[in-house]
């Protein structure tokens, strides 16, 4: 919250509390025939309210922490719907990416599910009112309500 104050000395940063949002993690192995022989891994997140996709370049470190009267997020999507939802994803980014010979072949190494805690937070500016935020715990990144 200070990055926010510093950014703008005049506003005022409240945290209202955190909430932790539902991910899962896919890793798997690939194996695809292009230009050169491709083989190694490759990983995504999937959003479990919303089904989204992201890349991700390096395994996140997982920690365990009780969430024990936190508000945690509720799973929309389930394991099993997310994992064909991460093949779709990675197989539509490769395509995107790279032109393979043969299609990429997919065999899942690793599944996790994890919760990434954010700040529920209100942006107070003289004149301007309240703004809600919502604040990511781990990098710090920002983003209106």
């Amino acid at each position: 919250m200070r990055g926010l104050q510093q950014y703008d000395r005049r506003a005022n940063v409240h945290m209202n509390g955190m909430v932790f949002y539902p991910y899962y993690f896919f890793e798997y192995d690939i194996s695809a025939k292009s230009l050169l022989r491709l083989q190694g891994k490759i990983a995504c997140t999937i959003d479990a309210l919303s089904g989204q996709g992201a890349m991700v370049d390096v395994q996140p470190e997982f920690s365990t922490y009780l969430m024990e009267g936190e508000e945690v997020l509720p799973i929309t999507i389930a394991e099993n719907e997310a994992e064909l939802l991460a093949e779709r994803f990675i197989s539509q980014t490769l395509s995107q990416k790279a032109k393979f010979i043969t299609i990429p072949r997919l065999h899942l190494s690793s599944c996790s599910l994890f919760y990434r805690p954010f700040w529920l937070a209100k942006y107070t500016k003289p004149g301007r009112g309240q703004q809600p935020l919502i604040v990511d715990a781990i990098s710090g990144s920002y983003h209106p309500l």
